[in-house]
C-alpha cells in the first residue's frame, strides 16, 4: 500500500513539474499614441514652394502634441514655417481602429502666414507601433487658395 501511495505522489509530482508552462499571449503590444509627433507632409499645393502644404507656402515641419482618451487622439498642432515655430497653431483629432487612424487637421482663420486664411484637411494614417512612425494620406481645402489633394505625410514620435 505504501508503494502505491508513493507511486501516486511521484506521478503527481512529475506531472506538476513537467506540465506545460504558462506563457503570455504573443502579438503586438498596445503602445500609446500620446506624445509629441513631428514630420513632414506634401500635397498638390507643394508646387508653390518648398515646405508648402495645406494650401500654404513655407509651412515647414509639422508638430502634433497628442493626448489619448480611449481610441480618440486630440491635441494642438503647429508648423515651423519660415521662423514662425509654434506660431501657426491648429488642432488635430483622430480616431484609432487598431493601428489605423482617421483624422482631421484644422488651421483656423489667421493661424497661417497668409492673414485671413484657414485650412482643413482630413485623411487616414497607419501606425507602426514598433518604430512609432506613422504614414498617411490627406486632402482638404484652404479658404484662400482652394482645394489641395494627394497629401502624403510621415510622422515620428519623439
Amino acid at each position: 500500500m505504501k508503494n502505491a501511495y508513493l507511486v501516486v505522489v511521484l506521478v503527481s509530482f512529475a506531472t506538476a513539474c513537467g506540465g506545460s508552462a504558462s506563457t503570455s499571449p504573443s502579438g503586438p503590444t498596445s503602445t500609446s499614441m500620446a506624445g509629441v509627433w513631428t514630420g513632414i507632409a506634401s500635397d498638390s499645393s507643394s508646387s508653390i514652394g518648398a515646405g508648402s502644404m495645406m494650401g500654404q507656402a513655407g509651412m515647414g515641419t509639422m508638430t502634433w502634441q497628442l493626448t489619448e482618451n480611449g481610441s480618440i487622439e486630440t491635441g494642438p498642432m503647429s508648423f515651423s514655417g519660415s521662423g514662425m515655430q509654434g506660431r501657426m497653431p491648429g488642432t488635430f483629432v483622430g480616431t484609432m481602429s487598431g493601428d489605423d487612424m482617421t483624422f482631421a487637421m484644422d488651421m483656423p482663420t489667421s493661424s497661417m502666414m497668409s492673414t485671413g486664411c484657414s485650412s482643413r484637411a482630413t485623411g487616414t494614417a497607419h501606425v507602426n507601433r514598433t518604430t512609432m512612425t506613422m504614414t498617411g494620406t490627406y486632402s482638404g481645402s484652404n479658404s484662400c487658395s482652394g482645394a489641395y489633394t494627394g497629401g502624403q505625410m510621415t510622422m515620428n514620435r519623439r
